[in-house]
């Protein structure tokens, strides 16, 4: 019975034990460091002068202040009042432990003396800068969907106002080694949606060049819904509305581990109404549902340029291939009406600025063509033969070409024709003397071209590719 009697003894001191242990690791996880400070405002009347608050919480026993001079304290006071020789900027940390396994740290910036030029000598947050670049665009925006989610520390005295801000330091950094801190925006303490704000209240436009392309990674493109609208008096009584789609990859060669990407679409703002231009994201593509995106566009008529920016947010990346987004070109019909006396008006958009990241911010290779999507608006002929039949009559081959295209007219009666790269600028203008005529493209660069014939049963605009 004794021995029985040792054995349930020994146990419940053992469970006790276990309990207290228990209890002693629910302290670890309250032990927390935190302090703030204040000018010194005291009796002694000396410069330099800062009171640090300490309010860590937890069961701590020790505790040890770096005031980033080289000089420490291991005060345990509520308050502590410390004299610096010189203004400047310090990183001061407060660092608090026990002997049954707390350990926390908590640093912050310190402003001693009136510094103009504080962000010289320290790392300010400027609100929509997360790459820190020096401006904010869309570019910001990829990083905001690569830390979405991530909390730390919020920044004091926090304000989307474009100016350096202290902030403290976050444990996570991008994998371009720029801190965390600076992708909390709006400097809440959480990194998501909302940031965005602050990147489009001190907006910049994208003006980044492309990087060199890889034909073995994804095409980005920009695709019309035709090639050529024909004008005529009932088509210049209203506006003309021109869609667009902005698609990436292919079947043969799709998207792969893509989470973001922003980039800029050039066009020819003075043909546009102003403010009509409207892009918008394509739910249920192969990048992901809407709730699972941030999607944002800018345009700047002024810049002839509509920045888009496209992130996931849930840090898992997207594969597949086709449209993400769509727009619409409203175009001036009293414009138009003005410039299609020649016969023929171009409406290139090109894709520019092209920055594709993955998952962890890594940038990814990127395939672009050489030359813009082009749009001709082609003044409709007169004849009893339409558009559409006059252009069936019309063969421009081999397309593709390398070195020579040929023109068969057929049994059509050929004037004139002009040759047009993708930007609208004529390279070629000559009378046609046969049915048949012969174009040496030897020396044109690769590219898309077009073509206007014009006959005497109207005018048809033919495109055509050069490949080297």
């Amino acid at each position: 019975m004794k021995k029985l009697y040792f054995k349930i003894s020994l146990i419940l001191l053992f469970g006790m034990a276990v309990f207290q242990l228990q209890g002693n690791d629910l302290e670890v996880l309250t032990c927390e460091a935190f302090f703030t400070n204040q000018t010194y405002d005291g009796p002694t009347p000396v410069t330099g002068g800062v009171t640090f608050f300490n309010q860590s919480n937890g069961a701590y026993e020790n505790a040890s202040w770096d005031f980033g001079d080289g000089n420490f304290s291991s005060s345990l006071n509520d308050s502590l009042d410390y004299f610096y020789a010189s203004d400047g900027v310090y990183n001061v940390c407060l660092t608090i432990w026990d002997s049954q396994g707390c350990n926390n740290a908590f640093c912050t910036d310190v402003i001693v003396g009136d510094l103009s030029d504080i962000c010289q000598l320290t790392d300010c947050v400027f609100p929509g800068d997360a790459n820190k670049d020096g401006e904010a665009n869309f570019y910001d925006l990829l990083e905001l969907g690569v830390g979405n989610g991530i909390t730390g520390p919020a920044r004091p005295n926090a304000t989307t106002e474009w100016v350096g801000q202290l902030a403290p330091d976050w444990a996570q950094s991008t994998i371009n080694g720029i801190n965390y801190k600076h992708l909390d925006c709006d400097g809440n303490g959480i990194i998501d949606e909302a940031d965005a704000m602050a990147i489009s209240q001190n907006y910049v436009e994208m003006d980044a060049p492309n990087p060199n392309t890889e034909a073995s990674a994804p095409l980005i493109y920009i695709e019309f819904d035709q090639d050529t609208i024909y004008v005529n008096d009932n088509t210049l009584l209203n506006d003309v509305a021109v869609n667009i789609h902005l698609k990436i990859g292919n079947q043969n060669v799709p998207a792969e581990d893509i989470y973001g990407i922003a980039l800029y679409l050039s066009y020819p703002a003075d043909l546009v109404v102003d403010d009509s231009v409207y892009l918008s994201y394509v739910d249920g593509s192969f990048f992901g549902p809407t709730e699972e995106v941030i999607w944002v566009p800018n345009n700047s008529p002024n810049e002839e340029q509509v920045d888009i920016g496209l992130t996931r947010v849930d840090g898992v990346p997207s594969n597949g291939f086709g449209e993400i987004g769509k727009g619409t070109f409203i175009i001036s019909s009293d414009i138009l009406d003005g410039r299609i006396d020649d016969g023929i008006v171009h409406f290139p958009v090109s894709v520019n600025g092209v920055k594709m990241i993955g998952p962890n911010g890594e940038e990814l290779p990127i395939n672009l063509t050489n030359s813009p999507a082009t749009l001709v608006f082609l003044a409709e002929p007169t004849t009893a033969i339409n558009a559409p039949e006059l252009a069936q009559k019309i063969e421009v081959y081999p397309n593709p070409a390398t070195d020579m295209i040929q023109i068969d007219l057929a049994d059509l009666n050929g004037i004139q024709l002009e040759v047009f790269n993708n930007f609208g600028q004529r390279l070629l203008e000559q009378d046609i003397k046969n049915q048949k005529t012969e174009l040496v493209t030897k020396a044109w660069n690769a590219g898309i071209y077009f073509v206007k014939i014009q006959t005497e049963e109207g005018v048809v605009s033919k495109r055509f590719m050069i490949k080297k």
